[in-house]
C-alpha cells in the first residue's frame, strides 16, 4: 500500500493543470504556511512536498480532502479518504511525524518505502 504521500501525489495527478491551480489558489489562501510565491511554479511533487512539510502526513490528507471537496472533486475526495483510511488500518503507512521532529529530514530523507515491488527512496 502507498504511503501518505504517495496518495497525495496520485490525487493531484487526477487534476488536469487549471484545477491543480486552483487547488493551490485555495491552498494558500485557507492556510498560513503557504505563500502566493511559494504555489506560483510550483507543481504537483512540489506542492505535495510543501503541504507535507508545512502541515505533516496526516493533516495534508485531511486539508487536500477539504479543498477537493470545496472544488466539487467529491469523487477524488472520497477515494484519497478510502485509501488513506485502508492504508492506516493495514498498518502500511507512516503518516505521523513525532512532535518536534524535523518534517524535512522525516518525510524527504529518511522516507523509503516499497511501491509494487520497487523500492523508492525520497530525497
Amino acid at each position: 500500500m502507498a504511503s501518505a504521500k504517495d496518495l497525495l501525489e496520485n490525487t493531484l495527478m487526477d487534476l488536469v493543470n487549471a484545477d491543480l491551480k486552483r487547488f493551490q489558489w485555495h491552498l494558500e489562501k485557507d492556510h498560513e504556511g503557504i505563500s502566493k510565491s511559494e504555489m506560483e511554479n510550483a507543481d504537483m511533487i512540489k506542492t505535495v512536498d510543501k503541504m507535507v512539510a508545512c502541515f505533516g502526513r496526516e493533516k495534508a490528507v485531511k486539508i487536500m480532502v477539504g479543498i477537493l471537496r470545496k472544488m466539487n472533486q467529491n469523487e477524488l475526495a472520497e477515494q484519497l479518504e478510502n485509501k488513506h483510511k485502508q492504508a492506516q488500518t493495514e498498518g502500511n503507512t507512516n503518516t505521523s511525524v513525532p512532535v518536534g521532529a524535523d518534517t524535512d529530514q522525516t518525510s524527504s530523507k529518511y522516507l523509503s518505502l516499497s511501491v509494487n515491488g520497487n523500492k523508492r527512496k525520497y530525497n
